[in-house]
């Protein structure tokens, strides 16, 4: 996959709520999770509540969204 680099299991992608990308994946998976905003309702998947970073730009302002994440795996790209 280009810029695997950018998907490691243990990137943070939520740094206010310390989630990895494994764990968002995992998450997204097990809870049927379809868009952003009913990722980010969810009770147990707390993400993007805080600084927004996950939202906008990425944590680390490298564009790896929550909108990416959940792209990537309705894709089947990421497991």
């Amino acid at each position: 996959m280009p810029y695997s680099h950018l998907f490691k299991k243990e990137k943070i992608l939520c740094s206010c709520n310390h989630i990895t990308i494994g764990e968002a994946v995992e998450f997204i998976k097990e809870n049927n999770i379809q868009t952003v905003q009913e990722w980010m309702e969810n009770e147990e998947g707390h993400v993007g509540n805080k600084c927004e970073a996950c939202i906008e730009e990425g944590t680390e302002n490298d564009g790896v969204t929550l909108a990416t994440i959940l792209s990537q795996v309705k894709q089947g790209k990421l497991d």
